[in-house]
């Protein structure tokens, strides 16, 4: 008798620590990579019923084109319209960024268990200068420490723009779910780290997150419980198999514009004045042809009767 309370007990403790589990987020498993660029991992996925197709070896090839396939487009906001200067969709990954990711996360499909997904982080920072004052301004603190005020001024914050998402493979098909993007954090003080305040919390809001190509993607059928609105459902396969369109090759977004005498200016050089001759020897050939019209009308009419 007396074993059966202790029984019971453990019984009851594996199965609330079993159901807060399931009630928790992902558990970080394995850092496969980090630095300030980002950082790609292996994270436990709460559900311990599901189970994906991991380990398994996708080629390079296909998960950049995986990667350059995702394309977020602006909504419209509260007042119905779009916020001016920005385009209304655009690649979500930077050609910089689909390099950096590729060999990372093929690296964590490869090491990842039947029920671990991959996460990464993709990080870009900047820096926000203060404005200056719009007139004199004075400061106590000159009084005492000269040009301190001044220091103080001219101070400005960092900021730091973070994309996150998760994938993982189930089926014969690849699963990427955006939970991020370009969410800002600025960090106001250079020597507080803790001096922290979101700016955007997801970077998500007004934006539906697209694949392209659109006949890549498996029907809403494929989805699973664990699918959101930012989640696509990509055969792989026959993405593999597609033809690369023009506008997903991997060229770089902001390509530096070329120095005078370098190789890529040269052949710009000679294609323009490709197009220069090709366009005298048109307007060459046109007026021969007027010329050769013209010719045995005139003649006529000079001939004597």
């Amino acid at each position: 008798m007396p074993h059966q309370p202790r029984i019971a007990l453990a019984l009851l403790t594996g199965i609330v620590l079993a159901l807060s589990a399931c009630a928790t987020g992902p558990d970080l498993d394995l850092t496969v990579h980090e630095s300030d660029r980002g950082a790609v991992y292996l994270e436990r996925i709460p559900d311990r019923s599901f189970q994906t197709a991991h380990p398994m070896t996708l080629p390079a090839d296909t998960m950049a084109r995986v990667l350059r396939g995702v394309v977020i487009k602006e909504g419209r906001g509260s007042l119905g319209y779009l916020s001016p200067g920005k385009p209304a969709a655009g690649r979500v990954f930077a050609e910089e960024e689909v390099e950096y990711l590729t060999p990372l996360l093929t690296e964590g499909l490869k090491r990842a268990a039947s029920d671990q997904q991959v996460g990464f982080r993709i990080v870009q920072s900047s820096t926000k200068t203060a404005a200056p004052p719009a007139g004199p301004v004075f400061c106590l603190s000159d009084v005492r420490f000269p040009g301190v005020c001044e220091s103080e001024q001219a101070g400005g914050s960092a900021i730091e723009e973070s994309t996150e998402g998760t994938v993982y493979v189930y089926g014969q098909s690849l699963y990427l779910t955006l939970t991020g993007y370009r969410h800002r954090t600025e960090r106001t003080g250079p020597e507080n780290m803790a001096a922290r305040r979101i700016l955007n919390p997801t970077g998500l809001a007004n934006h539906t997150v697209h694949f392209v190509p659109e006949s890549a993607k498996r029907p809403d059928s494929y989805r699973t419980v664990r699918s959101t609105d930012t989640t696509m459902v990509i055969d792989y396969t026959l993405l593999a198999a597609m033809p690369v369109a023009p506008e997903m090759r991997p060229t770089p977004l902001h390509s530096p514009t070329p120095v005078k005498g370098e190789p890529g200016q040269r052949d710009a050089d000679m294609d323009e004045l490709r197009k220069e001759l090709l366009g005298i020897k048109k307007k060459l050939a046109e007026q021969e042809e007027e010329r050769a019209r013209s010719l045995p009308s005139s003649s006529k009419k000079s001939a004597p009767r």
